[in-house]
């Protein structure tokens, strides 16, 4: 029997998260559950959020705080990508977007604008932050996010599909998606055809608004140059951050360095701004 197309899309995560399933038999509450674990995620990780897991950590320097095992995780991941990147990708750096109002402040007392993975410690079910710094997980808890609602569609035998989170995107099985991305006049420009393998990309811009609510900055709370930054990795979350590193990081130096991590550069542009499938 072929499989049927299904696609639902939510609004989650700060953007529209489209879900994209091939399925034979499977009920469709199976995109519920996977839009479910989303926002979980969400919820978890968010630093707008200031009863969310992480926005009490960053409230409590000093102290060991139980976590869920999903933050936990991403902070882990978070801490060795900052090692393993000479601290370009550094999740400490709430406290400079705070002062920049691009992150809103829920804190009564004083914080570092920056820090270093070494501030932070992580135990089985608990993590302590050694110094008042405040940790920023928005791109990597979503490119996490994308990479377990995979995982959920894989072991309800969903046969291949995609889940695209605001440019974090990620697709598996027999199917080869092709993605572009958008210039500002509107055009189409092709990047990757994208099969197993997840996709991230990251504008750097020059002022917050409305539409880029983030920034990218370096450990000083400077911006790198203007342009999009485009990973294809095999997992998600490691696309998103490694946006961040090469962001930082001169032209020269990117093809080499996603190497390393066994990921691909896709582009450099200053023009475009969205990725569409």
């Amino acid at each position: 029997m072929t499989p049927t197309l299904a696609k639902r899309m939510r609004p989650i995560l700060g953007t529209f998260v489209e879900i994209g399933a091939f399925m034979h038999d499977q009920k469709e509450s199976v995109l519920n559950q996977v839009f479910n674990k989303i926002e979980c995620i969400h919820n978890q990780m968010s630093f707008h959020d200031p009863n969310s897991a992480l926005s009490i950590l960053n409230k409590s320097p000093g102290k060991w705080i139980d976590l869920p095992n999903e933050t936990l995780s991403v902070m882990r991941k978070a801490k060795q990508l900052s090692l393993d990147s000479d601290h370009l990708f550094n999740c400490t750096l709430g406290g400079y977007l705070v002062t920049k109002n691009i992150l809103p402040n829920h804190f009564v007392h004083s914080f570092e604008p920056s820090g270093k993975a070494s501030d932070i410690e992580i135990r089985t079910h608990q993590a302590r932050l050694t110094a008042p710094v405040l940790i920023s997980l928005d791109g990597i808890a979503k490119g996490y996010a994308v990479d377990l609602a995979i995982d959920i569609m894989k072991q309800h035998n969903i046969v291949a599909g995609w889940v695209n989170a605001g440019g974090d995107l990620k697709v598996f099985g027999d199917l080869t998606l092709p993605v572009s991305q958008r210039q500002k006049q509107a055009s189409l420009q092709p990047l990757v055809q994208l099969n197993n393998q997840a996709l991230a990309s990251s504008e750097v811009h020059s002022q917050s608004n409305a539409r880029f609510p983030g920034q990218i900055i370096d450990n000083t709370g400077l911006q790198p140059k203007p342009g999009v930054i485009s990973v294809m990795a095999k997992d998600t979350w490691l696309a998103d951050g490694l946006t961040k590193v090469l962001a930082l990081q001169p032209e020269s130096e990117r093809y080499a360095t996603a190497k390393r991590f066994n990921a691909k550069y896709l582009s450099s542009s200053a023009s475009t701004n969205r990725t569409t499938l």
